[in-house]
């Protein structure tokens, strides 16, 4: 019979079928001699439990006469260098304050990136009015925000409302300059399916306000679990006050729903305020019922410096990196368009040039 302490230098790394102690192969991961005849094991199953048996050395002895030896296998160079690459790109946004906008095909501008960057993306509950003007970008910075939490891990599921006319520009803007995949649910989609939810089958959506806000739609589309709620032309969400009782819209009610069940809601708008106080004051709520409770505290709250629920931007405060205004004029557009047109441009328009945006 073999000495127990040789028994014990060989047989770590090895695989063993141990009769009458496994019934199935273990890995031998440390072994010490105990006394003169027995061994002390730690073993790990295939079950990948760890497991501590001494055993007689005759038996170990055996064991190891027929074992497999265990190596550590070697893999080749590209993969390893995939799996690093990986680990590098999944913890990059750690070291790249700006990650979303280096991966996607957009030059951001710096009100977009000082929205997302400053006044989202920190947020660990995200409910915010984006209202700047037409023209500002809102789809680029609703897109930055959505690429920029899936790569933190922070976003699995992401539902867009938007007027119908919109949902396909909402889809291209997405698939071309971000690079995710969005699937338009509409009515021969949700209608069609024979069982189950339609709003859980795909975890990024795009449907219309008016379609979602259907009764036979919306209780199915409140029941599906939503990380991320965005919701352009938000301003649509309307409700007043008669007397005493509060007149609320099909719209508002799916965006008061939609507010209570996810963490993040994000509404875009260039008209957040239409002329009616009231009015304003429900929209308002649709971001916080508890936080916006009074028109005076309401306006305190969306006046704050850098406010966590509220970004306003005109026209007059777009601007490059260079300060000079984002925004092209009719005068510009023309004289663009008579050169794509292969025309020559010998004319003065006019001193005066109007934005177009």
């Amino acid at each position: 019979m073999a000495d127990p302490h040789s028994l014990a230098l060989v047989a770590p790394g090895r695989r063993v079928l141990l009769t009458g102690y496994f019934t199935t192969p273990v890995t031998i991961e440390h072994a010490e001699a105990e006394g003169d005849d027995s061994v002390f094991l730690r073993v790990r199953t295939q079950a990948g439990l760890l497991d501590e048996v001494p055993v007689p050395a005759s038996l170990l002895e055996q064991a190891l006469a027929v074992a497999e030896h265990v190596g550590h296998p070697t893999v080749p160079a590209k993969n390893l260098f995939l799996l690093v690459e990986s680990g590098r790109i999944r913890l990059a946004f750690a070291h790249d304050p700006y990650f979303a906008v280096s991966l996607s095909g957009v030059e951001a501008l710096p009100h977009q990136l000082e929205a997302v960057y400053e006044q989202m993306v920190p947020q660990p509950r995200l409910r915010f009015l984006l209202a700047h003007d037409p023209g500002a970008g809102k789809t680029i910075m609703a897109g930055l925000l959505i690429k920029e939490l899936k790569l933190r891990g922070a976003l699995d599921r992401i539902l867009v409302l938007c007027p119908a006319p919109l949902t396909i520009q909402w889809q291209d803007e997405m698939r071309s300059k971000f690079e995710e995949t969005f699937e338009i649910v509409g009515s021969e989609l949700a209608r069609n399916t024979l069982a189950g939810n339609v709003w859980e089958r795909f975890d990024q959506v795009i449907t219309s306000i008016d379609f979602a806000k259907q009764p036979d739609i919306m209780p199915a589309l409140l029941r599906a679990r939503w990380d991320l709620v965005v919701v352009d032309e938000a301003h649509k969400m309307s409700a007043r006050t008669y007397g005493t009782e509060v007149k609320k819209t099909r719209r508002y009610e799916l965006g008061e729903g939609l507010s209570r069940e996810t963490d993040r809601l994000l509404m875009c708008t260039a008209t957040p305020h239409q002329g009616d106080v009231d009015q304003f004051a429900h929209f308002l709520r649709l971001l916080d019922e508890d936080q916006f409770v009074g028109l005076d505290l309401d306006r305190d709250l969306i006046a704050i410096p850098d406010s966590p629920w509220f970004s306003r931007r005109i026209k007059e405060q777009l601007r490059d990196f260079d300060g000079n205004p984002d925004r092209i004029t009719e005068a510009d557009a023309l004289i663009a368009y008579l050169q794509l047109l292969g025309t020559q441009v010998n004319f003065k328009l006019y001193d005066g040039k109007a934005n177009i945006r």
